[in-house]
């Protein structure tokens, strides 16, 4: 999920047909606050208004046990800068 500009990754178990919906909602009620859960049990909530650009983009990525969407134990996600070598 990409809002503004900044990519997000969603969790595993997040559905993208309910969170597709419900930024269409809150985009056609002129603003309101959606929360998402992103990869690493992390939530975010992203204010959806007619200004602020929202895209969604499907990859197939390898199972995470640890990615269970359980936002009571979140788990460190690396940033890119870790794989520089």
């Amino acid at each position: 999920m990409t809002v503004d500009g900044t990519s997000h990754a969603l969790a595993q178990g997040q559905d993208l047909h309910a969170l597709e919906a419900a930024v269409v909602a809150a985009d056609r009620a002129g603003a309101d606050v959606v929360t998402v859960t992103l990869y690493g049990n992390r939530a975010l909530d992203v204010v959806v208004t007619p200004g602020v650009a929202i895209a969604f983009e499907v990859e197939d990525v390898p199972d995470e046990d640890r990615d269970d969407g359980d936002l009571d134990n979140p788990f460190d996600v690396p940033d890119f800068e870790a794989f520089d070598g």
